[in-house]
């Protein structure tokens, strides 16, 4: 779906030159300590299409399509209690961490937000008081945003597009520019190959059906591609402003 028509956005999305880029494990630091915002968001999307598809109210009631509720609760399962590299459940959010705690990638930022938000719920506050850079807060913003308030198509389509699709490329492409071996790094490559084998043959594969029964008007499908473009756009900007500290940080050097 939609394939004409995203073309040249997901081109320049796979031909970003922050992929050429990182080239140090100081790079992966400052990747990881502002992409782990991302690997936080991405859970309210997902849930948001959990709450859409089935039944988290109280009393329970059937579902409309026992198909879609499948589909999005084995989402739910894999991201929220996934089996780590030690062979326990954990989300993958936690796995993230731990893999940043493997390469000393600083996440105090992260858990600043976390502790700052759970208090709150004052988003651009807690953005705030962690000290967030303002790119990696308007990622965040935008996500957030669209969870709350967009229609079902268009949180499928962005949960769809710019994440669960293009996920499986980016992250094999990180994998064999950073050049690291699962000997060096057991954590992080194991999240990152974790990530390429369920969305590319699980997440993406349910996500394409769930946007499929989700458009059911020439309305609805354009309002899914506008929010489809909106996702990708947002993770180019989010990859410029990692790509500009990158920079900055190897002219400090």
């Amino acid at each position: 779906m939609f394939e004409k028509e995203l073309r040249p956005y997901q081109d320049r999305l796979a031909q970003h030159p922050i992929y050429g880029a990182i080239r140090s494990v100081e790079h992966v630091r400052i990747f990881m300590s502002r992409h782990v915002f991302a690997v936080w968001d991405f859970m309210s999307l997902a849930k948001r299409l959990q709450r859409d598809f089935t039944c988290v109210e109280l009393p329970w009631m059937p579902v409309l399509n026992e198909d879609s509720a499948r589909l999005i609760n084995e989402i739910i399962t894999g991201e929220e209690s996934d089996i780590g590299h030690d062979g326990q459940p954990a989300s993958h959010f936690r796995l993230y961490l731990d893999a940043m705690d493997e390469v000393s990638a600083p996440t105090e930022k992260i858990e600043t937000f976390i502790s700052q938000f759970s208090r709150s719920y004052a988003l651009g506050k807690a953005l705030n008081q962690a000290r967030v850079p303002a790119y990696v807060q308007t990622f965040v913003k935008h996500t957030i945003k669209t969870a709350r308030n967009a229609s079902t198509a268009e949180v499928v389509s962005s949960f769809l597009f710019g994440r669960e699709d293009p996920i499986p490329e980016m992250f094999q492409t990180l994998m064999e520019r950073w050049g690291l071996t699962a000997q060096q790094a057991p954590k992080l490559t194991y999240y990152l190959n974790r990530h390429i084998e369920v969305d590319s043959g699980d997440h993406g594969p349910g996500a394409q059906k769930l946007l499929s029964r989700s458009i059911i008007t020439p309305q609805v499908q354009e309002k899914a591609l506008r929010a489809a473009i909106d996702a990708i756009e947002h993770r180019i900007r989010l990859w410029n402003g990692i790509y500009r500290e990158i920079q900055k940080s190897d002219a400090g050097a």
